[in-house]
């Protein structure tokens, strides 16, 4: 019974992160006075690529071909390592759901993508691979040290063993280290979802979208897909951790409605920074914003050896 519900909880985000993204574009286009598409026009532009067949260029290899199913698979198990359908009374799955498995897993996400970047030997998939290794860089230190304080603190990577600590405020806000790195690993994971635009807006789709636009079909299909996935499993990384109100109820499927609900909550809040919040130049932006979110997580480090 514990993998059906692991497998709902996949299907389930699969079929609603299109629906998350569609309202944001519509809350997007309403900010900046538009119109703006319909909240189903990513569900509309998924199923018009997957009706389409393969294209590949001559230059690339079979790493461009597999590339696509890599990705998924990767957000796939990202995502259901979570423990939102399960906890530690499921022995087989709470084993699976560790820390590392995520971070290995994403890892291995950004790797996939900035090979097929460079595979596809178009100058601006290799800036945009680049450009993901970059971020990579800049966000991958303080999402570690946040998590050191966090394994720490429990003496555990195990997801749904942290998840119980949490809810039953054996461990918590109380701890001030516990406080401040939820504000850095909150950011960083903002930042992973691709959404903050630190470029130009008038190279925005060469430099973020270089190795999508040598993609077609059912190819782009499934990396849409597979991106729109990661953004939830990132998003997720921080519920089940420093928010898991979701894992209070006994039942899962109400436990997968409310953390479906936290999630839409935070695509909205992302919208009001998308759109009210500054843009950056790659080389700079990401120096000043993740240089004050690599400052907070060591102070979260620093307060939790003075044991605070």
């Amino acid at each position: 019974m514990d993998f059906f519900y692991l497998l709902l909880q996949l299907v389930s985000a699969i079929l609603v992160a299109p629906l998350f993204d569609g309202i944001s574009r519509k809350l997007r286009a309403k900010f900046q006075s538009r119109i703006g598409p319909s909240i189903f026009q990513t569900y509309y532009d998924i199923y018009k690529l997957l009706k389409r067949g393969r294209t590949k260029s001559y230059s690339t290899s079979y790493i461009y071909q597999i590339s696509p199913y890599l990705l998924f698979v990767s957000a796939a198990v990202m995502f259901c390592a979570l423990p939102i359908t399960y906890s530690t009374d499921s022995v087989a799955l709470s084993q699976f759901s560790d820390i590392f498995v995520l971070l290995y897993f994403g890892a291995l996400f950004r790797f996939i993508f900035i090979v097929a970047g460079f595979d596809t030997a178009n100058p601006f998939a290799g800036v945009s691979a680049s450009r993901e290794g970059t971020i990579g860089f800049y966000t991958e230190e303080v999402a570690v040290i946040c998590l050191i304080v966090v394994m720490m603190g429990t003496g555990s990577s195990n997801l749904p063993f942290i998840t119980a600590l949490v809810q039953d405020g054996d461990y918590g806000y109380a701890i001030p280290s516990f406080s401040i790195a939820s504000t850095a690993f909150l950011w960083v994971m903002y930042v992973e979802t691709g959404r903050k635009p630190y470029d130009l807006a008038e190279a925005e789709q060469e430099l973020q979208e270089g190795v999508l636009g040598e993609f077609c079909g059912k190819d782009f299909a499934i990396i849409d897909i597979a991106i729109l996935l990661k953004q939830m499993t990132v998003l997720g990384f921080f519920l089940v951790i420093f928010m898991p109100w979701a894992g209070l109820v006994d039942n899962p499927i109400l436990s997968l409605i409310i953390f479906l609900a936290e999630i839409g909550f935070l695509y909205v809040m992302g919208v009001f920074i998308d759109n009210f919040g500054p843009r950056f130049t790659i080389n700079k932006g990401m120096k000043r914003t993740m240089l004050f979110a690599l400052a907070i997580s060591c102070t979260s480090l620093a307060l939790y050896i003075m044991g605070i």
